[in-house]
């Protein structure tokens, strides 16, 4: 029942962001999640102390006080494991824990990615400085513990940043990845690359945004903020072409590795600004029949939409993770002369106030 009423509220927030900005468009029904609890991939906990004590947990919001245990619920049980067997060795090997106000003290966070689909479990200890007492014993701990455990890093952050990873980490133990499977294809997933927090919805999505598209194999597809490449993997049988485009240099090494051990030879990738890459291509007159673009929370630009829409796609697909930068930036597609009817939404975020959107655009026939 608490599930089902937050999906409710879902579905009326984005009803009323797009009646409110006078939208001729539908919001279809939400696509729930089988798996509302337990689903996160990706988890980063703070660590603090209560009479000598030491605990973990998520920050409260707009703050550096660490809540126990603060979203265990939304964690599968091997992470909650992790963390606990975690937390007991941080408080037997007496290692000091960063100070947020002085900026003193070693461990600061401890980011854990977990493959649904194979069980493989990523470690980074997110450190102050370089300096890590009983490193070694910590990473021997946790392999005789956690066996799923196949790779343990250490990132350096001492800067005062809400950023929690800001460098290429240092590979302690394993090859410093991990893999899944989505939809079908083995992922390589490194410690700072995107990649969606809920497995089996992302697939959910996926297949929601290959329905949309229609494809009929003859299609050139642009996949800009592409990542590891995931959304070009998961239609690259049913078009002709995916080009994708990345400004994180590391996410389009493994997008490339991704495509590679996939055995998908329609692919290419680009390490380079989308924006840039879509002037590039308009100079050169290379055009492209579909556009897809899956930004962050912020959403798009002006200029990456000049840029698209001067491309004359005849489709662009647009995934986001915060309705209101879609809506605003829907707002500047239809300016430009692309339009879509039908807005669909995905529970990617179960029992939080986040969803998950898609829509088609096309362009307005004169």
């Amino acid at each position: 029942m608490e599930n089902t009423m937050n999906l409710e509220q879902k579905q009326a927030m984005v009803e009323e962001l797009i009646n409110k900005n006078h939208l001729p468009i539908k919001v279809g029904p939400i696509h729930s999640a089988a798996l509302d609890k337990h689903y996160r991939n990706k988890v980063i906990v703070a660590f603090a102390k209560h009479k000598g004590r030491v605990y973990a947990g998520q920050y409260a919001p707009h703050s550096h006080r660490v809540i126990k245990d603060g979203g265990k619920s939304l964690q599968p049980k091997i992470i909650n494991d992790i963390i606990d067997t975690i937390t007991e060795l941080v408080q037997s090997m007496k290692i000091y824990l960063y100070n947020e106000q002085t900026g003193t003290g070693v461990l600061r966070h401890v980011l854990i990615r977990w493959g649904h689909a194979t069980n493989e479990v990523m470690v980074v200890f997110v450190t102050g400085t370089n300096m890590f007492p009983s490193r070694k014993n910590m990473v021997h701990a946790l392999r005789n513990k956690h066996p799923e455990i196949k790779t343990i890093l250490q990132e350096v952050n001492g800067r005062k940043t809400s950023v929690v990873m800001e460098n290429k980490p240092m590979v302690l133990y394993g090859k410093g990845t991990i893999d899944d499977i989505l939809c079908g294809k083995r992922i390589t997933i490194p410690a700072t690359a995107f990649y969606q927090i809920h497995s089996q919805q992302c697939e959910v999505l996926y297949g929601l945004a290959k329905e949309k598209l229609q494809l009929t194999g003859k299609e050139t597809i642009l996949d800009t903020y592409c990542g590891l490449g995931t959304i070009g993997l998961s239609l690259a049988d049913a078009c002709k072409s995916v080009m994708g485009v990345e400004i994180n240099k590391e996410a389009i090494h493994y997008a490339k590795i991704n495509a590679r051990q996939n055995h998908i030879k329609n692919m290419q990738f680009v390490d380079m600004d989308a924006t840039a890459f879509m002037m590039e291509a308009k100079r050169y007159h290379h055009p492209y029949d579909v556009i897809v673009l899956d930004p962050p929370r912020a959403g798009t630009t002006q200029q990456f939409i000049y840029a698209s829409t001067s491309l004359a796609p005849k489709k662009i697909l647009y995934i986001s993770c915060d309705p209101r930068t879609l809506v605003r930036d829907l707002k500047q597609f239809r300016r430009a002369g692309y339009v879509t009817d039908r807005l669909d939404l995905v529970d990617m975020f179960p029992r939080t106030e986040h969803v998950e959107t898609v829509v088609l655009m096309s362009r307005i026939t004169p």
